[in-house]
């Protein structure tokens, strides 16, 4: 996040770098990148974060000025949170408007609810799921967290108000927190069930308060302040941050967002590492301090929250068939993207409101070179100085003559990284300051003539000339912020460029002093509202051009089939171990096949609702049970019930196990057949009792005499759960086969290898063609497996009911 704009504040690079592993972590468990199923545990690091900082804001103003300055805190976190909110809302809608028209209505809903800060409850209400992802992700489906963080914000200054009045003392404040985040723990525990949506769970104000809350108890006594510490405590601070590191890393490999445990200790556990890294984060001298402030990490870390809320979009809008078969398109083309739109949209309107508020944003001055142009070339002259470094590197290596020079500028680099001082921040605030820094003044490295060199800047805030006075500016910098490199040319050597980091003045009274803004000078231009609102207006349209574009992204184009890589797995269903007949059919078309069956059962879940439903298929010959009737059964009995398995109860409908069993007690007797275990194989998946084997048995042992035909199972790439991955549905139709060795009635017929992926409605569900198609084929398959006049299907699998048998 950004650097800080008032003086009150000290820079912890080391905060920008718990941010960067953060939304990384997001970002790979959006982009499905494997080994990182518990990826969505960043957002978990991300409000641990937040708490501690924000309290330690808000403490650090109590001890100041003897109040917490609520309405200040307020205003800032609006300046900070919702420019680029609505900048991202705003492109999301007009890119469905022009891609999913039919999903416009929706979609706004939950831009409404973003806006308010209420998207998680939103969902929670509507009875949407975040996990089920059938049809894809949703656009916004990830301010759920913005919502709770905000609802935090609003909520825990006031809380923290009464602390203040009732408790006092802060380690009373310490141990009250610490009680409602083991409440919180404990109700999200509670309240996440094994094999169930667990929405309620994840998204709960008052299930995921835990995080945040232990953040704000690490505040009271290690507040984010640059903390001395002698050789001894860094060494252990380290091993609490390396600890701390390693264990969130290893939970984010090794979990995914369907395990139970994720609930009853993974979150609790991640909060409690994350306040490892923290405290040697804000601890400048450590290890881990010094890993998380590297360059990289620190960039990306300032630009987290664009990052994080421009990337889903991206996601959301790119095709499924290209999110699920070709990951690394995916993943080059968000990852691009979303860097490019965080970087203009906190470069051209969200820096510039937070720094100046909303109305003088559109006025304020600024220098000639805080413009694109000047960005880019700044940008070039920097790629092309690392260049010339590199390629004198090699020369002095390869002649083995040092330069004196060099190494003078690299000591001189390295001991201004030591001592100058660094500004403060926060999720969106700067960290408060514990004393004012005696200025550090350096002097620059002179080197040879036609060189170009990097010039150490200080940026330590300048004593004030009178306590809760402000600054003047120097002549040399007329604003209260400045671009990260400005380009001077030295008067004392023309041909030398110096690319050096602009002086930066700070108010020692922060953003809402009072004190008038300097007058702009020549080297200034005044900010107009048409061309500040015009910037906006270019980062919306340049947003939803990308997201439009990448909608249309397909494996046809040279640039994606080039990385496309499809699933040719199959279904799973390879081998048929069972004994082969000399002689077996199908000797007739399928069109002239007659099935034996006179009642046919049929047991099955939500994918079986679509073929028999009235409203889907209004002719009834077109139905199930038409079809079942035109080939050859006189009688079609119905056990369907959507989202059932074997084993779990879901809205206290009976299992299948339980269905099958009444059924039997009632007298059904005939052919079976069972088209079930998409919800088994989730549930499994998820923690459920397994394996899978036992599931199939739990059906199988009560028909034991009775003809059972099973269709193997099979999802679509639009579905982005991995508990209903395709991966784990091959797993359970290579148990089906294992089972035909135990039950000689069961036949199986590889549904999954004869369907169309255009068949589907969504991930798991089906349009009207392939309920048609799905009717049709089964009825076939039962015709061939348990025939009536012709020959039976050799062995225990029939792969497909279209071909006839080679050997008659």
């Amino acid at each position: 996040m950004p650097r800080p704009i008032h003086g009150q504040s000290t820079y912890l690079p080391g905060l920008d770098g718990i941010r960067a592993v953060a939304v990384t972590l997001v970002l790979l468990y959006h982009l499905q990148v494997p080994g990182f199923g518990g990826g969505l545990l960043g957002v978990g690091v991300f409000f641990t974060l937040s708490g501690f900082l924000i309290t330690s804001l808000l403490i650090a103003a109590r001890e100041r000025t003897g109040r917490l300055g609520l309405r200040t805190f307020w205003i800032r976190r609006a300046r900070r949170l919702l420019p680029a909110v609505v900048l991202v809302l705003a492109a999301t809608i007009v890119t469905a408007a022009i891609v999913v028209p039919d999903k416009l209505g929706t979609y706004t809903g939950q831009a409404f609810s973003a806006l308010f800060y209420v998207n998680n409850w939103h969902t929670i209400a509507s009875d949407s799921s975040y996990f089920d992802r059938f049809g894809g992700p949703s656009p916004l489906s990830h301010m759920w967290s913005l919502s709770i963080e905000e609802q935090f914000y609003i909520v825990w200054p006031l809380v923290l108000a009464l602390f203040y009045i009732a408790l006092r003392r802060r380690w009373l404040m310490s141990v009250v927190t610490l009680l409602l985040a083991l409440g919180s723990f404990y109700l999200l525990a509670t309240l996440a069930e094994t094999g169930f949506d667990n929405t309620r769970a994840y998204e709960g104000t008052d299930t995921r308060a835990g995080g945040l809350l232990l953040g704000a108890a690490l505040a009271f006594w290690w507040p984010a302040r640059a903390h001395q510490a002698t050789h001894n405590q860094r060494c252990f601070i380290d091993a609490l941050g390396i600890a701390g590191l390693g264990t969130i890393l290893y939970l984010s490999t090794t979990t995914n967002d369907s395990s139970q445990s994720l609930y009853t200790s993974g979150i609790a556990v991640l909060t409690v590492a994350t306040m490892g890294v923290l405290i040697a984060a804000v601890t400048p001298s450590t290890f881990i301090a010094t890993l998380l402030s590297i360059q990289p990490f620190r960039w990306i870390g300032e630009r987290s929250y664009g990052i994080y809320l421009w990337h889903m979009p991206l996601v959301a809008f790119l095709p499924g068939i290209i999110r699920g078969d070709s990951p690394l398109v995916s993943s080059i083309v968000v990852v691009v993207a979303t860097l490019i739109l965080a970087s203009l949209s906190w470069r051209y309107v969200e820096d510039p409101i937070r720094r100046y508020g909303f109305r003088a944003a559109l006025t304020t001055p600024r220098l000639p070179e805080d413009t694109l142009r000047a960005a880019l070339l700044t940008t070039l002259i920097t790629i092309f100085t690392g260049i010339a470094r590199t390629l004198a590197g090699i020369r002095r290596r390869i002649t083995a003559e040092p330069d004196a020079d060099a190494d003078a500028d690299a000591d001189a680099h390295a001991h201004a990284h030591e001592q100058a001082p660094e500004p403060a921040t926060a999720w969106d605030d700067p960290a408060p300051a514990q004393l004012e820094p005696s200025p550090l003044r350096e002097e620059p490295v002179d080197v040879a003539a036609t060189r170009i060199v990097e010039e150490p800047v200080d940026v330590t805030p300048p004593e004030p000339a009178t306590p809760g006075g402000s600054i003047e500016p120097s002549a040399a910098d007329t604003r209260r912020f400045a671009l990260p490199t400005a380009i001077t040319v030295l008067k004392s050597a023309p041909s030398v460029l110096n690319l050096a980091p602009a002086p930066q003045a700070y108010s020692s009274i922060g953003v809402d002093s009072d004190a008038s803004e300097p007058e702009p000078a020549h080297s200034t231009r005044r900010r107009s509202p048409a061309r500040a609102v015009t910037s906006a207006v270019l980062v919306v349209g340049l947003a939803i051009s990308a997201m439009v574009g990448v909608s249309y992204l397909n494996p046809d184009l040279p640039v994606v089939s080039a990385l496309y890589q499809p699933d040719t797995e199959g279904s799973g269903v390879e081998v048929d171990d069972a004994p082969k007949a000399d002689r077996s059919g199908p000797t007739l078309p399928a069109a002239q096949r007659r099935t034996k069956c006179a009642t046919v059962i049929h047991v099955g879940d939500s994918t079986s609702i679509g073929m028999n439903d009235a409203g889907m298929q209004p002719n009834p010959a077109l139905r199930l049970s038409g079809r079942y009737r035109e080939y050859g059964a006189k009688q079609y009995v119905s056990d369907v019930v959507g989202g059932r398995s074997s084993m779990e109860r879901l809205n206290d409908e009976p299992n299948a196990t339980e269905s099958i069993d009444s059924d039997l007690a009632r007298g059904l007797r005939g052919c079976w057949v069972v088209a079930m275990g998409i919800n088994d194989t989730a549930n499994v998946e998820v923690g459920g009792q397994g394996p899978v084997d036992m599931r199939i048995d739990n059906l199988m042992k009560p028909l034991a005499g009775q003809p059972v035909l099973w269709p193997t199972i099979a999802t679509n790439s639009l579905n982005e759960n991995p508990a209903y991955d395709n991966k784990a549905m091959r797993n359970f139709n290579r148990a089906l086969v294992r089972a035909c060795k135990r039950y000689p009635n069961l036949r199986v017929y590889d549904w999954a290898g004869e369907l169309h992926q255009d068949w589907f409605l969504d991930g798991v569900h089906y349009t009207e063609a392939g309920y048609i198609e799905r009717a049709r084929r089964f009825a076939v398959a039962l015709a061939t497996v348990y025939p009536a006049t012709d020959l039976p299907s050799s062995g225990c699998v029939l792969k497909s009911t279209d071909a006839l048998a080679t050997t008659q």
